[in-house]
C-alpha cells in the first residue's frame, strides 16, 4: 500500500512540474502573440497544445484521467489546450 501511495505522489509531483512548464509555455505564447512575433507565436502554441495532449494521453494510459484524485491534472491540461486553441483561432492577442 505504501509503495502505491509513494508512486502516486511521485507521479503527482512530476505532473505538477510538467503542468507548470506547460503554463509557462502558454504565457510565452501570449507574450509572443502580443509582440507580433509570428514564428515564435506558432511554435509555442503548437508546443503548448502538444504538451497538454501528452499529459492527457499519459493520464489515460495510467488510468488516472477520470479518477477523482487526479481530476485536477486533466482539467488543467484541457484548459491550457483550449485556451491556446481559442487564442490561435481568434488571433488574440494580436
Amino acid at each position: 500500500m505504501a509503495n502505491r501511495s509513494s508512486r502516486y505522489k511521485q507521479m503527482e509531483r512530476t505532473m505538477c512540474l510538467v503542468l507548470l512548464v506547460n503554463f509557462t509555455i502558454f504565457l510565452l505564447y501570449l507574450l509572443f502573440a502580443s509582440l507580433a512575433i509570428g514564428f515564435l507565436k506558432i511554435l509555442t502554441g503548437i508546443v503548448s497544445i502538444l504538451v497538454g495532449l501528452l499529459i492527457l494521453a499519459y493520464l489515460y494510459m495510467t488510468k488516472e484521467l477520470l479518477r477523482r484524485r487526479s481530476l485536477w491534472m486533466g482539467v488543467s491540461a484541457v484548459s491550457i489546450v483550449l485556451c491556446t486553441l481559442v487564442s490561435l483561432i481568434l488571433n488574440y492577442p494580436g
